[in-house]
């Protein structure tokens, strides 16, 4: 419940700021889409006891720390390195990092996901949006 509201409260504020078009955003246009974005998963998580499905949590899983730190030191490390790597590298490797070694995926699938995540959201962010993005060791 309490995301729910959050996300109408960061819609509702950023329509005051105003959304402007697709084309020529105003400043409240991203933060509009996310505060809707987060009313959905929202509403997905209400409606998920009432469709008769249990949360994995409550079934007896047990939380595996190691995972967590695990994480959270490969996006420090992900952090630190970014500028020297650059976008891609870095971002590259910190996929498969989470894919392979805190996931155990296979290296194929490993490597095909992290590297079409890097590419895709590198013409997102560098190409589409002109972001500026680290280059890094590889000049990109």
């Amino acid at each position: 419940m309490m995301w729910l509201l959050l996300g109408l409260l960061i819609a509702e504020e950023s329509y005051r700021l105003g959304l402007g078009s697709f084309g020529k955003p105003d400043s409240g246009f991203f933060p509009f889409l996310i505060g809707i974005f987060l009313v959905g998963l929202a509403v997905i998580l209400l409606w998920q006891p009432w469709a008769g499905e249990e949360k994995r949590a409550r079934s007896g899983d047990k939380i595996n720390y190691a995972k967590i730190v695990y994480c959270l030191l490969s996006l420090y490390v992900y952090a630190l390195s970014f500028e020297w790597l650059g976008f891609i590298l870095a971002t590259f490797l910190l996929l498969v990092i989470l894919l392979k070694f805190i996931e155990h995926k296979g290296w194929i699938l490993s490597v095909t996901v992290s590297l079409a995540t890097a590419v895709v959201s590198y013409i997102f962010f560098g190409v589409l949006l002109q972001a500026l993005l680290p280059k890094g060791i590889l000049g990109i």
